[in-house]
């Protein structure tokens, strides 16, 4: 099997159909409706790695999965979603990806058998997942056995079609689905299917001598006639000529045996086919290794094509970032925009961003000005860069993050003892402790809930020590005296959000905002200090 640089990756990550085996989040369609992907429920599901939980819910990771989602098949939709909560480390891998996607945009031909391919899968998926997901009915499994076993035949009959790739990413995942075809899953969802001592065995091998069992995919078999032609026997003597007497019981005989077999075929058959075949083949195909290395290779493939579709339908520019694994974590983008927001908005404001080497980033300025969106661009784009995909700017260059985080006010609730303070600050530790300097960290303000003065120590001194580590750190804030300690130590840069006229440009410029917006907020949603007075007056407490 063609091995390609960073494949030991595929290795770390659990294949779709098993994880979904544990928790059903491909759910298949009924009434031949395709099959659909449980975004929140995977989120639920989805290991701890290189992003944790929180910041994947705060950044709207599942918006960002709508957003680039371009796939064919439930599968290829569960393996761009896998591949954007759980991001690439490997140098190797992502670039391997990349190079995969070039091939894509670069040979039609290519592309074109590849989308052939995926799309005849996805018309039978959801037989599949029926199958994976124990929808059969073991009352009546017959029709929907048959309709998975004709949907795995055609995923290997359609293997012939797929060309060699130049690229080695690409390259092994279509290597797997040579590998499955010919296998001993492949043998049985297209031919005879054994019980032996040792297991299910496909007729290939199975010996003469060998004691087993074959399975029928139907109700009634041949044996059902047995009963009829005994019943028959007695008057098939009188036509037949003088010979052997046999005994009128014969026809008590027949009448029972088709009886007892047409209620054997109806109600025992079906459960017992259940439980000796059709579970031990769902269990045999979800954890053999070339069976769900081939459905995995099938999402991938779905998911270049998605992204490559992506890139293409963008209303903006799309451009491979340059992916590097250095020390320490930096950004470098510029005409960055959120692929989420940007998706249908044309006139959305692209920015500049420089993140490398100064350490500490502050971003200032008065809310609505578009500081949480730049935050969130950034995050999602790593994510996008990491998942070895397209990034929209005009050019980047972003490094690998070992672990990215992402903190926003989160208020105390009644089960933390601590209040507010304590909340955030028990976030910001466990950011802190799994911090190195490849990790890329956001803080949108930090150490809120206590006294204006120790606010200002904490604050100085947890981002002081998050230099030190090197890592790269964005702070969100509102306090630009914090900014100025900082700065009079000559650490960090400075942006701010950009405003003309009190009106946000969208912009971020290098600069520290010492501007407060309040009062006009408060204006806007009419709690000014003249529409309180106002609103004394009327009431007469005035």
């Amino acid at each position: 099997m063609k091995k390609f640089p960073g494949e030991k990756m595929l290795v770390k990550v659990e294949p779709l159909i098993i994880s979904n085996d544990r928790k059903t989040f491909i759910k298949h369609g009924r009434q031949n409706k395709p099959a659909k992907v449980s975004r929140q429920l995977y989120l639920q599901l989805c290991p701890i790695g290189v992003v944790d939980k929180e910041t994947l819910k705060l950044v709207q990771v599942l918006e960002l999965h709508r957003a680039v989602d371009h796939t064919f098949s439930a599968t290829g939709s569960a393996a761009l979603l896998r591949s954007l909560v759980q991001p690439g480390t490997d140098l190797q891998f992502i670039r391997s990806k990349q190079a995969s996607l070039s091939e894509i945009a670069s040979d039609d031909t290519l592309r074109h058998l590849l989308q052939d391919y995926v799309h005849e899968f996805s018309k039978g998926e959801s037989a599949l997942y029926n199958f994976f997901n124990k929808g059969l009915r073991a009352s009546f499994p017959y029709p929907a056995i048959k309709r998975a076993r004709q949907s795995a035949l055609n995923m290997s009959r359609m293997i012939q079609a797929l060309p060699r790739s130049e690229s080695s990413y690409l390259g092994a995942l279509i290597s797997h689905l040579y590998a499955y075809k010919g296998s001993s899953i492949d043998q049985m969802m297209n031919g005879l299917i054994y019980k032996t001592f040792t297991g299910l065995k496909p007729e290939n091998e199975v010996g003469f001598f060998t004691p087993k069992l074959r399975f029928r995919p139907r109700r009634f078999t041949e044996w059902l006639f047995a009963g009829p032609l005994v019943a028959a026997a007695p008057y098939l003597q009188d036509k037949i000529g003088p010979g052997l007497s046999i005994s009128p019981l014969m026809l008590k005989i027949g009448l029972a045996w088709t009886g007892g077999y047409a209620f054997y075929s109806m109600f025992v058959k079906p459960v017992n086919d259940t439980e000796k075949f059709i579970e031990p083949l769902r269990k045999k195909c979800v954890y053999d290794n070339r069976f769900n290395q081939a459905v995995d290779a099938i999402g991938m493939i779905d998911e270049l094509l998605s992204c490559h579709a992506f890139a293409r339908k963008s209303l903006h520019a799309a451009v491979m970032p340059r992916v590097a694994d250095e020390p320490h974590h930096f950004f470098e983008a510029t005409g960055l925009k959120n692929p989420v927001l940007a998706k249908e908005n044309r006139e959305f404001v692209p920015n500049n961003i420089q993140m490398n080497g100064s350490r500490l980033t502050f971003l200032s300025g008065p809310n609505s000005g578009g500081k949480t969106t730049i935050c969130k661009s950034i995050v999602l784009s790593q994510l996008l860069a990491q998942a070895g995909f397209y990034v929209l700017a005009e050019k980047a260059s972003i490094n690998i993050a070992d672990k990215i985080h992402y903190q926003a006010p989160k208020f105390d609730s009644l089960q933390d003892e601590e209040g507010r303070f304590g909340t955030e600050l028990s976030r910001t530790r466990d950011i802190f402790y799994s911090t190195t300097p490849k990790s890329l960290v956001i803080l949108d303000e930090l150490a809120e809930g206590t006294t204006y003065e120790e606010r200002q120590n904490e604050s100085f001194g947890i981002l002081s020590d998050f230099c030190t580590i090197g890592n790269n750190t964005l702070l969100v804030t509102h306090n630009h005296s914090l900014v100025d300690r900082f700065i009079d130590d000559k650490t960090g840069q400075c942006l701010m959000a950009e405003f003309d006229e009190d009106m946000p440009t969208y912009r971020i410029i290098p600069g520290i905002s010492r501007v407060s917006h309040a009062d006009k907020v408060a204006k806007r949603i009419n709690f000014s200090n003249k529409d309180r007075h106002r609103y004394m007056k009327e009431k007469g407490f005035l």
